[in-house]
């Protein structure tokens, strides 16, 4: 994996050194420029098997660097041997770095791998803040031990939005907070990310700058908060932040007129440059909520939704389908289009993507550093 990541940034570099030139030059280099952009899409796809059309072109796309990892939804979930299987064609692919092989499982309402596929299940965060942080250490050890053992490197999750409207349509009637104490939050939302760290998981806080008080959920479409938001809100991602607890944050699309404008995930709102780095001095990786909800499908085409997402500061572009309809598109190859064009046509900032990849490899680094390898021998163990 570290010579797999060398070889990335080998890559990196050249771009520095090269990309501006020939950018000026008319970008006459697209093939740098789609490597570039890369590592920045996270995409999703439809199958549940290695000889479905959707796996297939999602991993030519990873193998292409056309996009740098994989988001596994429900929809791909079918029996665990072919879930094992896809994984590990995934993990064996001839790409420039290791992809990230993403999941969102939180436990209760939204957990992908469970009594599905013959797993454990796992409580809800709102359940687990009813006990005893030791007892949720325990709990989350046995859901990073079962990603481990699937060889999934990134956990969508913690959700660290504060419950300060329990009637939400998408956090607290889903029970998917601990509390609308920031502190009970963080004390919960570490007892997870630590348990992740010790399988060599990847974490990512999420729905920033705070989706706790929203009255309608984002799937459905645009949450405005501007009446309900408090900057509480925010208290759990600058105390994770304190703690090196907040790897990654994930920003939800939600609209505050006043404080940060428009949509945070989209280049009319101020979230994530000023709100969250500027004003909390945020550097680790950013990414978007995925961009096929329909609060963003519904504005926009998806090309300009994952150019607006660039614009707004996010490292990371997650789109997981391109529109309600379409099983067949694919979205690794006409996102990683639509940002090159706009690299090429100088409407997005190749410095800026520069620093999104850097932001990226850092990450990656960090985890191969921390015992990555070992952990997935030990993973190896308990899978056979």
């Amino acid at each position: 994996m570290l010579r797999r990541l060398s070889r990335l940034s080998l890559v990196l570099a050249f771009l520095l050194l090269s990309d501006q030139a020939g950018l000026a030059a008319g970008c006459s280099d697209t093939a740098a420029t789609s490597r570039l952009v890369g590592p920045m899409i996270m995409a999703g796809f439809f199958g549940t098997r290695t000889s479905d059309p959707g796996f297939q072109q999602v991993m030519s796309d990873l193998e292409e660097g056309l996009s740098g990892g994989v988001v596994i939804l429900g929809r791909n979930v079918g029996t665990r041997d072919d879930l094992v299987g896809m994984i590990d064609r995934i993990r064996s692919c001839k790409c420039a770095a290791p992809p990230f092989i993403a999941i969102d499982d939180e436990g209760g309402t939204v957990e992908r791998l469970g009594p599905n596929i013959g797993l454990a299940a796992t409580p809800s965060a709102a359940e687990i803040a009813r006990g005893s942080v030791a007892a949720a250490r325990t709990s989350y050890a046995a859901l990073a031990a079962k990603l481990a053992a699937l060889h999934i490197n990134m956990n969508l999750a913690p959700v660290v939005d504060l419950n300060t409207n329990p009637a939400n349509p998408i956090i607290g009637q889903r029970q998917r907070s601990y509390g609308n104490e920031p502190d009970t939050v963080v004390r919960y939302a570490a007892a997870f990310i630590q348990a992740h760290r010790k399988q060599g998981i990847l974490t990512v806080l999420k729905h920033f700058p705070g989706h706790g008080s929203s009255t309608a959920d984002s799937h459905a479409g645009i949450a405005d908060v501007t009446t309900t938001w408090s900057p509480a809100e925010l208290k759990p991602y600058s105390r994770l932040m304190r703690r090196g607890l907040a790897d990654a944050i994930m920003v939800g699309h939600l609209a505050h007129e006043r404080r940060w404008g428009g949509v945070a995930t989209q280049n009319s709102g101020h979230a994530i440059d000023r709100l969250l780095r500027r004003e909390l001095g945020y550097d680790g990786v950013v990414m978007t909520d995925d961009l096929a909800m329909k609060a963003i499908l519904d504005a926009k085409p998806p090309a300009t939704a994952a150019v607006d997402a660039v614009k707004a500061g996010a490292d990371i572009i997650m789109f997981t389908k391109l529109s309600e309809d379409d099983q067949t598109s694919d979205v690794g190859r006409e996102i990683n289009g639509a940002l090159t064009a706009a690299v090429c046509s100088g409407e997005l900032k190749a410095g800026a993507l520069q620093r999104s990849v850097a932001r990226i490899q850092k990450w990656r680094s960090g985890w191969a550093q921390n015992g990555h390898k070992k952990v997935q021998r030990r993973a190896d163990a308990m899978w056979r």
